[in-house]
């Protein structure tokens, strides 16, 4: 630092040294009247003092330099590392320049003191709603006598995760897709816009997704508000998060979601042959059928949706004997009429997904058509 000022300096000295003898170079040869000479040595002397005392004016003192030092090589941790909205949050520090085990700890929030004592080293406080800034302070004073004061700013915006499976439901399916094992899934990372006085724009954000703590360099990034991955095997789970922050790290936040698995299941409607499936109202487990024929048509919640049906093998039987068919329909006949009792059977089974399977099983009462016969 001293051999940098010296150059420095040295080189202003020449500057103002060579200025004046150039000026007296070109006017010496005029004949008009010559301006009174300039001192060069009493204008060096008023540049170097100049200089001297901005440097006097700009150096710190051997305690602001210690001070300095001390703030300077704090290590402050947080947990979690990025707290959201209205999250308890824990804030340590720790110092390898001086003792703050010794040292007065003082902590506020917003200015206002809400902690103090001898070898404080962590504090704990409720962050702020999403798009406000907690401003947290730290003023440490060793048994020294110095004072190093560190500022500290949590500014949380709220996010949360929707997620959606790519799993089958029927038309008109007022539920929410389940994730079922080995099936896809979209995670959406939504910010959220209350309280902040400009609308968070989540393509105007940084992702960072994680599955089971690794990072997904490929899908995280700017914008990159959603996430496509694969549902665990069955009695496992996955866990997802999300760290979201602005360009400058001015706004951070985290979130996380471990979806649970569903067990795919097969729902029997009725099948009418004007009405098409009747999805508003299921067969259940038993049904008293007075008409001779009946079409039964199967559908398999939460396996995973593709445009191939061969993805999914349909295996029928009747009262225990298998029964040749391979599709998700099958139409029962009572072509005598009488009454009797048939239990027919489904398992459904993923060809590639195959730990997606079910059953079901539906019990039929054919009842005796009375309807043509006369009434006394």
């Amino acid at each position: 630092m001293y051999q940098r000022q010296t150059l420095l300096l040295g080189a202003l000295l020449g500057g103002v040294l060579c200025a004046p003898l150039f000026v007296f170079a070109q006017t010496s040869t005029s004949t008009a009247e010559q301006p009174a000479a300039i001192d060069p040595s009493s204008q060096t002397q008023e540049i170097l003092s100049r200089i001297l005392q901005k440097m006097a004016d700009d150096a710190m003192t051997a305690e602001e330099i210690v001070s300095k030092s001390i703030a300077d090589n704090l290590e402050v941790s947080t947990s979690p590392k990025s707290p959201g909205p209205g999250e308890l949050v824990r804030v340590s520090i720790q110092s390898y320049v001086t003792d703050i085990n010794k040292a007065l700890i003082t902590w506020t929030i917003n200015n206002k003191i809400e902690l103090s004592g001898l070898g404080e080293k962590s504090f704990s406080f409720r962050n702020g709603q999403s798009g406000e800034t907690t401003k947290v302070t730290v003023s440490i004073t060793t048994n020294n006598g110095e004072v190093a004061t560190k500022d500290l700013f949590y500014s949380p915006v709220g996010v949360t995760i929707f997620w959606e499976a790519d799993t089958y439901t029927p038309p008109f399916y007022k539920g929410k897709p389940l994730l079922s094992p080995q099936s896809r899934v979209k995670a959406v990372a939504t910010p959220d816009n209350t309280g902040t006085k400009n609308a968070l724009d989540a393509g105007n954000l940084v992702y960072t997704w994680e599955k089971e703590g690794s990072v997904q360099s490929s899908v995280s990034g700017y914008g990159k508000n959603s996430f496509s991955f694969v549902a665990p095997q069955p009695y496992r789970r996955t866990n997802v998060s999300v760290r979201v922050s602005s360009t400058d790290d001015s706004i951070n936040s985290e979130a996380k979601i471990i979806p649970t698995l569903t067990t795919p299941i097969i729902v029997f409607y009725e099948n009418n042959p004007l009405l098409g499936t009747v999805y508003n109202h299921s067969l259940g487990t038993s049904i008293d059928l007075m008409q001779k024929e009946i079409s039964v048509s199967a559908a398999p919640y939460y396996f995973s949706n593709d445009k191939d049906s061969a993805l999914l093998s349909y295996n029928w039987s009747t009262n225990g004997k298998a029964t040749q068919n391979e599709g998700k329909s099958i139409t029962f006949r009572n072509e005598s009429g009488a009454k009797g009792i048939a239990t027919i059977s489904l398992a459904v089974k993923g060809i590639k997904q195959t730990f997606q399977s079910a059953s079901q099983t539906l019990r039929i009462n054919f009842i005796e058509d009375t309807s043509a016969k006369p009434v006394f």
